[in-house]
């Protein structure tokens, strides 16, 4: 965007004005028998690719330390920006990846003059996996100049050249689906050959998120059981007396990881009770986890608080309620034999990477301990040891965000 802000500002020093000009006040004075040797010259269509977009992503962000989007700015016809190296950025995400936005903003000294651009450029986005990248490509665009030597704005088309040329790539984009709380995307965003980081917030009430976004859990299973919560279908398998959710739970509240959608929603423990599940499933307590290890035969030792981890029959037993891939550690007792399925997430937080990922499981309960922080059901796969315990869990001032599941008794 940089390179094209320039080009566009030394077109503007010259001594003739390469654009040509429309104005919101009516009373400016306008160029006579202008002409405009910098627009398009033919009905040229842009093609650019595009793809759906992961549901998380889809709606209006801008970056968080601006005072609002730069779309209303555009709307009513206002600005929003300053000189340095502050960025001013709003983007609109599509679910299609069609007829997506982006806004930008700059402001020059041109003599005793100060110039205020805001930029609009629509185009669509691409969404690749791997790596994990969305790229927004323009297809048409426009500038409206602001500035202290008249009233309103004046507006002008990007040229075409200009235009095929622009692009925006975010790479490793992270978006969270909180139901009561701001969400917030972070990414890096490739700047010429740097990767500047960059946090958008998203407009609550924008562009909506469809009810069917596709993809993990769209569309019932094809055999077995299953229970489905908001638009998702979650495969279930019955375990002794209890019915439980297979799979952890998929739908918005929390965080995700990208690489391992498997792993499901990351939510905070406050938020797990916003999640709206039919009659007769609920979150599972310490009991059911219990009676859970039970059923496979594992002795849990209330004095130590723990299943055996040194014990081989133990952990063999333990293994059965493992999810066959996805451990660190290949030393083939994990089988999910039960149908349990349990995945190694770990735990997320909004600042910070914790340890733990391909070793830990862990899922909420519904309870609590003498400190009054939340329990969690843990599996951990240690390079001798494997063993199955609780623990609470300090929310403090970064508060860790935990899949789960549901379960319902027969």
């Amino acid at each position: 965007m940089r390179k094209l802000k320039n080009l566009i500002s030394s077109l503007l020093l010259g001594a003739m004005v390469a654009f040509t000009f429309s104005s919101c006040d009516k009373e400016d004075a306008k160029p006579s028998n202008p002409t405009d040797p910098t627009s398009p010259t033919d009905d040229e269509v842009i093609e650019t690719p595009f793809t759906a977009i992961p549901a998380k992503f889809v709606g209006t962000w801008y970056i968080d330390h601006n005072q609002g989007p730069l779309s209303a700015n555009w709307e009513q016809g206002t600005f929003q920006g300053e000189q340095g190296f502050r960025e001013f950025r709003t983007i609109v995400m599509t679910a299609d990846g069609k007829n997506a936005v982006e806004y930008t903003s700059d402001v020059t000294n041109v003599g005793d003059e100060v110039k205020q651009y805001i930029y609009k450029m629509t185009g669509t986005l691409e969404h690749q996996a791997n790596p994990n990248t969305i790229t927004f490509h323009a297809k048409s665009g426009k500038m409206r100049v602001f500035s202290n030597k008249y009233t309103g704005y004046k507006e002008s088309d990007i040229i075409t050249k200009d235009v095929k040329v622009y692009k925006t790539v975010f790479i490793n984009p992270e978006a969270s689906t909180y139901t009561n709380s701001p969400n917030f995307m972070t990414a890096k965003r490739l700047d010429g050959n740097m990767q500047q980081s960059v946090r958008f917030k998203k407009v609550e009430g924008g562009t909506s998120t469809p009810t069917s976004p596709g993809g993990l859990y769209s569309q019932p299973p094809a055999t077995g059981t299953y229970v489905q919560i908001g638009d998702k279908y979650y495969p279930t398998v019955t375990i002794g007396n209890l019915e439980w959710m297979s799979v952890n739970y998929a739908g918005p509240g929390g965080l995700n990881d990208a690489d391992n959608p498997e792993y499901g929603t990351f939510l905070k423990y406050e938020d797990v009770t916003d999640i709206q599940v039919p009659a007769g499933w609920r979150l599972p307590t310490r009991q059911d986890y219990l009676a859970l290890l039970k059923s496979q035969g594992i002795v849990y030792n209330e004095i130590w608080d723990s299943t055996d981890g040194s014990d081989l029959q133990s952990k063999r037993l333990l293994g059965q309620l493992m999810s066959a891939t996805g451990w660190l550690k290949q030393d083939g007792y994990a089988n999910n034999k039960s149908g349990f399925n349990a995945v190694p997430g770990n735990l997320m937080v909004t600042s910070g990477n914790p340890q733990g990922k391909g070793t830990n499981c862990l899922l909420w309960t519904a309870n609590k301990d003498t400190e009054d922080n939340p329990i969690v059901f843990k599996i951990i796969q240690l390079p001798s040891d494997t063993y199955a315990s609780f623990s609470g869990q300090p929310i403090g001032y970064n508060p860790p965000h935990v899949p789960v599941r549901f379960v319902k008794n027969k």
